[in-house]
């Protein structure tokens, strides 16, 4: 198994435990690292758009676009996430 995956693994027993605490650094290193497959960062996405942080979205969403391999439309919804997660960030800043 590749450090990678097993990092994963790592993260998704982590968050499984509600340890996100400990999980997000390791699916930001998969993520850092290019890790190709879709999983690290469905998960940071997930995880930043509940807590509101549109600008992590938007980095994890467009890293996604250039490391993953998958299909088009897959491609397709991270373009999606990213421009939706702009738009959130955009309205949040005009209410301050």
């Amino acid at each position: 198994m590749s450090d990678l995956v097993g990092l994963y693994l790592r993260a998704q027993n982590l968050e499984q435990v509600r340890r996100l605490d400990e999980a997000v650094p390791l699916y930001e290193r998969a993520v850092a690292a290019g890790f190709d497959a879709a999983g690290p960062y469905d998960r940071l996405i997930a995880i930043y758009t509940q807590a509101q942080e549109f600008g992590e979205v938007v980095r994890v969403a467009e890293a996604a676009v250039a490391n993953v391999r998958t299909f088009d439309d897959k491609l397709a919804w991270y373009r999606a996430v990213a421009e939706g997660a702009r738009e959130s960030a955009d309205r949040k800043g005009a209410e301050f």
